[in-house]
């Protein structure tokens, strides 16, 4: 169906009344509009005109509705703003984590308000969201991965609208999106681990931090792990929930996919380090006496608490500074596990398994290339089954 077309007819000069000058009677306007309907049963075209608009943006304007009526949509509700449909939207979306909602929150007030706003919601285009995502990408504020994240809420959002019958489609889906420039993850090698967690055994949070470079859990795991998850006789451990940190506020969320509830086996060294961190924290509970809060979880501070993930992270930024060690992410943990293992033959699908991920594809995509260890491996194992001749 084709969007409709407007154009400006040819009207003859009203006759003027002898005695007052004006017009002898009410002049029709010279704009019409021609839109295609559905065809009829019997594959007849059928095609909607009207006339009359004083005006080319009255004629626009009818045309919107009148191609969003024949297309089954509300012929009104294309003339809400775009800023008040987005906070609606984010209102009606009740079963949104609060890390989601503050992240839709975000992109929603400092960059498709400010940009798109303005615009109705049934004369948004596509050329218009293209020209957003440049000018975003240009100023050089955003990169390439947050571009794309702000047009993720913006499609998730009219998507919503083209299912209540808002709008007839969704132009966020019609824009070629930039290209995606993942920066290289840092990770350590193997030296340099081993000298990291001999350097941090007297550190209170030193198992939490093999924790996580032996079983590659994100911080928000290590963080939300309560101690009926672990079971140290049987070398395991249970994902089942993680921490989130929103606007100063920790909350606690199921994973985000059905493969982040698993289970985790347990090497006997990071086994004993747990064991370690519990009479430790034992110790603490006494120490604290009646200030203890019994919180279940199993890496707290000192009165018990449940830790902040943020302060988790800069623990570590000065564990590892302490260390003499290049200072990387605790995210980047995770990717030195990822490594260690591929480096050490464990198969990518336990290395997926064991990582939380949902597809095999997600940690190929990601992990294989983290170590040069693993990619020169791969290079020297080609070469040793090609059999040779020696030469003389």
């Amino acid at each position: 169906m084709r969007d409709g077309t407007v154009h400006q007819r040819h009207v003859q000069t009203c006759p003027k009344d002898e005695g007052t000058g004006r017009p002898a009677h009410r002049c029709r306007g010279p704009w019409a509009l021609i839109v295609d309907g559905p065809r009829t049963l019997d594959g007849r075209r059928r095609q909607v005109t009207r006339s009359g608009f004083a005006t080319k943006a009255a004629a626009l304007a009818a045309l919107n509705e009148e191609r969003d009526r024949l297309q089954g949509c509300d012929p009104g509700a294309g003339r809400v703003k775009i800023a008040d449909y987005l906070r609606s939207w984010l209102v009606s979306k009740r079963n949104l984590r609060p890390s989601s909602v503050a992240l839709y929150r975000g992109h929603i007030d400092h960059h498709l308000v400010p940009a798109l706003g303005h615009l109705r919601l049934g004369g948004l285009r596509a050329e218009h969201v293209d020209h957003f995502l440049h000018e975003l990408l240009a100023g050089g504020q955003v990169g390439s991965s947050t571009v794309r994240r702000i047009h993720a809420t913006l499609r998730a959002a009219l998507n919503g609208a083209v299912r209540r019958r808002l709008i007839p489609y969704n132009p966020a889906l019609q824009v070629e999106l930039p290209a995606e420039r993942r920066t290289p993850s840092s990770v350590w090698t193997p030296v340099q681990v081993g000298h990291f967690l001999d350097s941090v055994r007297s550190d209170r949070l030193s198992a939490l931090w093999q924790l996580v470079v032996m079983t590659g859990l994100r911080r928000g795991e290590v963080v939300g792990l309560q101690v009926q998850d672990l079971d140290l006789e049987q070398h395991v451990l249970r994902l089942r929930q993680q921490a989130v940190e929103v606007a100063g506020r920790v909350h606690l969320s199921e994973p985000k996919t059905r493969s982040g509830v698993r289970t985790v086996p347990l090497d006997a060294s990071t086994v004993s380090a747990l064991r370690a961190h519990r009479a430790s924290q034992a110790t603490d509970r006494l120490k604290a006496g009646s200030a203890w809060q019994d919180t279940g979880f199993v890496f707290t501070d000192e009165r018990g608490q449940m830790l902040r993930p943020e302060a988790v992270s800069r623990a570590f930024r000065t564990a590892a500074g302490a260390a003499d060690l290049p200072v990387i992410r605790l995210h980047d943990l995770r990717h030195t596990s990822a490594s260690l293992a591929l480096a050490a033959g464990v198969p990518l699908k336990v290395v997926s398994d064991r990582l939380g991920h949902s597809t095999i594809a997600i940690t190929a995509n990601l992990y294989t290339h983290v170590s040069p260890a693993v990619a020169q491996d791969a290079a020297d194992a080609i070469a040793r089954s090609v059999p040779r001749k020696r030469l003389p």
